[in-house]
């Protein structure tokens, strides 16, 4: 589902043919399979509700609770249905391994969703430019 369009995106209007550089293409792969995994996760039936929760953990490999209630936005759930899936949420987040004295996640270390989307509308404002 990776847009061909956004990997050529740095040769499009250039006389020269080349690759895009490694990064780029590493930047939009990443940004394009999140976009793609919160997709499945939106479209997924959220019926049974543990089903739901653990497909999203396993897709998105997301323990933030703002995160998740932006799913449930998206899938046009009523605040009691959400409020009900946030602490089943909560409660199926993997624990941390032992040891864990409550540094700083992994979180910190990947970019957050919104720096992702940024990104990607970035890139999109560039597309609409060229085109």
């Amino acid at each position: 589902m990776h847009s061909t369009v956004l990997l050529d995106l740095p040769s499009i209007g250039s006389q020269v043919l080349r690759k895009a550089p490694a990064s780029y293409t590493k930047i939009v792969v990443k940004g394009m399979t999140r976009a793609e995994m919160i997709l499945k996760v939106v479209m997924a039936p959220h019926e049974p509700p543990v089903v739901f929760v653990d497909n999203y953990i396993k897709l998105l490999a997301d323990g933030n609770p703002e995160t998740f209630q932006k799913i449930l936005d998206m899938k046009g759930l009523k605040r009691s249905e959400q409020s009900s899936m946030l602490e089943l949420f909560r409660q199926r987040l993997p624990t941390p391994p032992s040891g864990a004295d409550g540094g700083p996640s992994l979180s910190f270390s990947a970019p957050t969703p919104e720096q992702e989307s940024s990104r990607i509308r970035k890139l999109e404002k560039l597309i609409k430019k060229r085109l």
